[in-house]
């Protein structure tokens, strides 16, 4: 099942309906019949892919004559993003007829819209909504469960709503995303498969400036006088926490300190380490604890903050903790008085700008595959402090 998002009361609802599992459409047959293509289109008129697809979009500096024959050739090839307004022919309705790539899909995790961190993916999701919305673009939205990027399973939409563009939050499983390059389909990703390699770049990717931020905020841990730092994250679940865990080590680096692993907590882990019993099994399992620990996000730390607590450690008394994203939940409160020290980022402008994007590689193709990072804030609390034995 699909939802258009215009005829949602507000964007809380999304969160509400993501256990209702949504159709699915398997791209993996064999039998499935190749389709027609903007790179078709282009070829059989003797054009570039960007002007076809700025001809498709309506866009205003394509002649009106040139417009008229890309858009008669989609008719012709059955292309299956092209939808005419009306059953008229397109020459005789006007210059801006047949212009669609008006319905994008928003595929978003299903994992992440139920976990801590949801308010996040709410922001980014109201970004998206409100730039398409100015736009007078329609869009669909669909959770994805674990067991569709296990099995490969698209949304129906993709194929049978004819959508014109897709955008991926937090979908970080590069076989699937392979799985949407194959509909030849534009699309962007809100952040990518840590293990992916340059060659993987199928798609532009919008992430938040992660290495940086994290390597200034353990900058600041040494400077306190912490010399024994753990980081915890999974840093095989997104590029994102991969990139954490490098600003970390390059910061210990910078320092001339070494990385414990014995006090780190990166390996994958079913819930990401979104889960309290996973934080509070790697912290048993730690021969000593470190006097701080950077963690991938404020999920994250807070769990380890609950976890510290039930060990009869405070923070940041007896360890100091730092996160990252600076989200507000009332599900998983901090101790009275404790704030965490962490790193802001603009979620709502997220969304908006894997829309720009989106919009900008439907009317230029052919350019290059863009990484755009979106600069962050630090964020002072009061769950840092110097070490007890400094």
């Amino acid at each position: 099942m699909c939802y258009n998002v215009n005829k949602l009361n507000n964007l809380f609802e999304l969160v509400c309906i993501c256990r209702i599992t949504p159709g699915k459409w398997q791209v993996n047959s064999e039998r499935m019949s190749r389709k027609t293509t903007t790179a078709d289109i282009a070829r059989m008129l003797g054009l570039s892919r960007t002007t076809v697809s700025k001809a498709l979009n309506g866009h205003p500096t394509v002649p009106p004559a040139t417009r008229r024959r890309v858009l008669d050739m989609a008719a012709q090839l059955h292309y299956k993003h092209y939808r005419p307004d009306s059953p008229a022919h397109p020459s005789e309705r006007g210059d801006d007829a047949g212009a669609a790539m008006r319905t994008i899909a928003c595929l978003v995790r299903a994992s992440l819209a139920r976990s801590s961190s949801k308010g996040y993916w709410v922001d980014v999701l109201q970004g998206v909504e409100e730039s398409m919305r100015r736009r007078g673009w329609n869009m669909v939205l669909h959770f994805v469960q674990e067991e569709d990027l296990e099995s490969l399973s698209l949304p129906r939409s993709l194929a049978e709503a004819r959508v014109d563009g897709v955008i991926m939050a937090g979908i970080t499983r590069l076989a699937y995303v392979r799985a949407v390059a194959g509909l030849d389909l534009p699309a962007v990703l809100i952040d990518h498969d840590s293990a992916a390699r340059a060659e993987d770049a199928l798609f532009d990717t919008v992430l938040m400036e992660s290495a940086r931020s994290v390597r200034d905020l353990t900058a600041r841990l040494i400077a306190l006088g912490h010399r024994r730092i753990g980081f915890i994250g999974d840093i095989e679940d997104n590029l994102s926490f991969m990139e954490r865990w490098d600003g970390f080590r390059l910061a210990m680096a910078d320092a001339g300190l070494a990385v414990d692993p014995a006090c780190c907590a990166v390996a994958r882990k079913p819930r990401h380490y979104f889960d309290g019993a996973e934080i509070a099994g790697a912290l048993a399992a730690m021969p000593h604890l470190p006097t701080a620990f950077v963690c991938a996000n404020d999920v994250v730390a807070i769990r380890t903050v609950q976890a510290l607590g039930r060990m009869g450690l405070a923070v940041p008394r007896d360890v100091s903790v730092t996160g990252f994203d600076s989200i507000e939940t009332d599900i998983d409160p901090l101790p009275d008085g404790l704030s965490l020290a962490s790193v802001r980022i603009d979620a709502v402008r997220v969304g908006s700008r894997a829309f720009e994007q989106l919009v900008l590689r439907m009317e230029q193709p052919d350019r290059p595959i863009e990484h755009i990072r979106l600069a962050t804030a630090p964020v002072e609390g009061t769950s840092v402090a110097p070490p007890r034995e400094a």
